[in-house]
Parts: structure tokens; C-alpha cells; sequence
């Protein structure tokens, strides 16, 4: 009997044993929450990791392009001008393709007003400029210097304003003289001074943008890691060791900020693309388009120097194609992707959401095919007609938005 008992209290002590070492309970997901958690890891890795990366490669390329000139005095080509207007466009393109995902790291760390604010501040940039303390400051300590001209000075726009003027390239001549804008009538600024303020604002940027793709994607490369970790720059989700890419790819688990993949779904990939179609339609367009008569501000509209708005607002609605579809630079949807989710489950609006944003991108294509920049028209029949594209397009965002939430 004695024998029968030890038995039975080996058996019992095996089964808690087992018990006890059993692993947590694993997650079942419905076939909408798998199909949900493949458009994530579709989009997290093809679509944001690979557009920050190249934003961040483009900007590091427009720092040594623009050191190379500040460096190189009366002996500057027109080859080296146009080379670092060529490298400035490139990161522009990369940025205005980032819109549809400006939450995360861009808004919580301030990113895109930082680099991405209009109108640039002409006066006061011309009295920054003309002091030599500053030019001082700025040719010898770059980045870390450019508190000293003001955030009305910074990012793309105060580049934009120094590589280029009325459309065209600034020619190597005029950076070699002085400064004509008529801001700048009262004081004397030379292009040379100029080169040191662009090349200073574009370490800036350049920062930035590493942080932007350190901040999202744990496997960036090792030295923007370091840079940012010098630079003493957050880069993780608040409260958390996760990057926003993890904390987006492991949405309904411990630690993810996102309760459930709906949520990761609709209130990133929907949400962002629709909020960057308002701003198109209803702020960098609609400002100056709802004017009267030719009674707006030319220098608050974006990139006013370059005459490259349309293109802008094109790479605006190109980033949400791309969020929809699921990879940079796709011209049809992946199957892990939110349009091919939408078509699939027989969402009634997917039709809708499709065709309007192939007018969109036709609509501003069709601005772009006039020839004629935004800045020297906004009030145009042309540029009324986008904007109402547009919000056709940021209705059905939102509302199939509202429709995945609801899943």
C-alpha cells in the first residue's frame, strides 16, 4: 500500500510539473486578425523601414555634397551646384513620400516641424546671416549651432531658399557673389556665407532623418545607432524599450501601444494616409487656392523656391498608394496589403477607395502637365479640381477606416 501511495504521489508530482512548465497560452488570431497582422508585416519593413532609410541616405548624401561647396570657395563648379540641387530633390522626394506615416517618431519627437516648417523667415534670416558671430559659429560647429538663426530658418525650406530661386538652380556665379533677394536689401550677405548656413541646417536634417529611421527600425545601421545615442536623441516609443517598428509589429501583445490588429491597421495605415490628404487638399493647397483674387503670400507656400509644390503634393498621395499597396514605389497592391484585405473581405467602398485615388494622382499629374508652378497660380480651375479629388480620397480613407475598426 505504502509502495501504491509513493507511486501516485510521483504521478501527481509529474502532472503539476508538467503543468507548470507548460508555456503561456499562444494568441488565437481569426482569419481577419492573420490576414490584419501580414499587411503590418508587409508594410512596417517594405514601406516605412525602406523610405526612412533612403531619406536618411539621401540627406547624409546632401551634407557632403553641400560641404564639399561651402568647402570649396571661388573654385565651385556649376557641376557641383546642380549635383547638390539633384541630391536635395532626392531627399525632398523621400521625405513627401514619408507623409502618410507622420505618426510615430515624426510627431512624438517634433521631427516634422522641425525640418518641414513654412513660410521660411526671409528677414530674419538675412539678419542672421549678415552677423559674422554666427557665420562663425555655424562654419565651426555646424549642427550644434543652428539654434543660433531660429526654427523659422531650418530644414528643407532654408536649404531649398539657398540651392534654388524661381524655379531654376542657383547658378555657381551668384553663389560666389552676394546675396540679391530683397530681404536681404538692407545688409550684405555673400552666397559663400550662405553655403556654411545650407551646410549647417543640413547636418541638422540629417539628424533628423537618422533619427527618424533609428527610432522605427531596431536594425539601422550600426552608426546612425551611434550618432543618435551621442546626439543623446530619444528613439524609443515613450515609456518602452521598443522601436515604433516593433511596437507596430507586435500589436496585440504585452508592451504594443496597439490593443488589437484592427487598431494597428486602421489608426496607422488609414488614419495617417488620410490625415496627409487633408493637409494636401485642405492646407497646402486650399490656403492659397481659397483666396481673393492673387492675395496670398507666396512664400507660404511649400517649396516655393524650387516650384516643385505639385510634386510634393504627388509624393504626398504617392505615399498613401504605397501604404495601401504595401511596398515602396508599388504600382499594384501585395497580397498582404490593405487594398487587397479591402477587395478580398467585399468592403462595398474598395472600388471607390481605388478609383479615387487614381484620380488624385491624376489630378495633380494633371497640375504638373501645365507647366505652370503652384506658387505663380494656386488660384487656378485645375488647382480646384485636385483639391476636390483629394478629399474624395481622404473621405474614402476615413471611411474605410471607420469599416476596419468596426471588423
Amino acid at each position: 500500500m505504502k509502495n501504491k501511495i509513493l507511486v501516485s504521489l510521483a504521478l501527481c508530482a509529474a502532472v503539476f510539473s508538467s503543468c507548470n512548465n507548460k508555456p503561456e497560452t499562444e494568441i488565437v488570431l481569426s482569419s481577419d486578425e492573420k490576414a490584419l497582422k501580414s499587411i503590418v508585416e508587409q508594410y512596417v519593413p517594405n514601406v516605412i523601414y525602406t523610405i526612412y532609410g533612403s531619406l536618411a541616405d539621401e540627406t547624409e548624401n546632401l551634407v557632403q555634397k553641400l560641404t564639399a561647396l561651402r568647402d570649396g570657395g571661388n573654385a565651385i563648379t556649376q557641376a557641383q551646384v546642380d549635383d547638390a540641387c539633384a541630391t536635395f530633390l532626392l531627399a525632398r522626394e523621400y521625405w513627401e513620400k514619408s507623409e502618410a506615416f507622420l505618426f510615430g517618431a515624426a510627431t512624438a519627437f517634433g521631427i516634422d516641424p522641425h525640418i518641414d516648417s513654412w513660410p521660411l523667415n526671409k528677414a530674419k534670416l538675412a539678419t542672421s546671416l549678415s552677423n559674422p558671430n554666427t557665420i562663425k559659429a555655424l562654419k565651426e560647429e555646424g549642427a550644434d549651432a543652428i539654434d543660433l538663426v531660429g526654427a523659422s530658418s531650418l530644414g528643407f525650406h532654408g536649404i531649398e531658399f539657398i540651392l534654388f530661386r524661381d524655379g531654376k538652380k542657383r547658378t555657381a556665379e551668384a553663389l560666389k557673389g552676394n546675396e540679391t533677394d530683397a530681404a536681404f536689401a538692407s545688409v550684405t550677405v555673400s552666397g559663400q556665407d550662405e553655403l556654411v548656413f545650407a551646410t549647417a541646417v543640413a547636418e541638422d536634417l540629417y539628424n533628423a532623418c537618422a533619427q527618424l529611421q533609428v527610432s522605427w527600425n531596431p536594425d539601422a545601421p550600426a552608426a546612425r545607432k551611434q550618432l543618435i545615442e551621442d546626439l543623446e536623441f530619444n528613439c524609443t516609443v515613450e515609456g518602452s524599450d521598443l522601436t515604433y517598428g516593433e511596437n507596430l509589429l507586435k500589436a496585440a501583445q504585452a508592451g504594443s501601444t496597439y490593443g488589437t490588429w484592427q487598431e494597428a491597421v486602421a489608426k496607422t495605415i488609414l488614419h495617417g494616409s488620410a490625415s496627409i490628404a487633408d493637409e494636401v487638399a485642405n492646407t497646402k493647397m486650399g490656403t492659397a487656392h481659397y483666396v481673393s483674387g492673387s492675395n496670398y503670400d507666396k512664400d507660404y507656400i511649400e517649396s516655393p523656391y524650387s516650384h516643385r509644390s505639385f510634386y510634393d503634393f504627388r509624393d504626398n498621395i504617392l505615399s498613401i498608394q504605397y501604404s495601401l499597396y504595401g511596398a515602396n514605389n508599388a504600382s499594384t497592391p501585395k497580397s498582404a496589403s490593405v487594398m487587397t484585405f479591402l477587395t478580398s473581405k467585399g468592403y462595398s467602398g474598395a472600388k471607390s477607395l481605388e478609383d479615387s485615388l487614381t484620380a488624385a494622382l491624376k489630378s495633380l499629374q494633371d497640375c504638373i502637365s501645365t507647366g505652370i508652378a503652384f506658387v505663380e497660380k494656386p488660384t487656378a480651375s485645375y488647382v480646384e479640381e485636385a483639391i476636390e479629388k483629394v478629399n474624395d480620397l481622404n473621405d474614402e480613407l476615413t471611411a474605410a477606416e471607420d469599416w476596419i475598426t468596426k471588423l
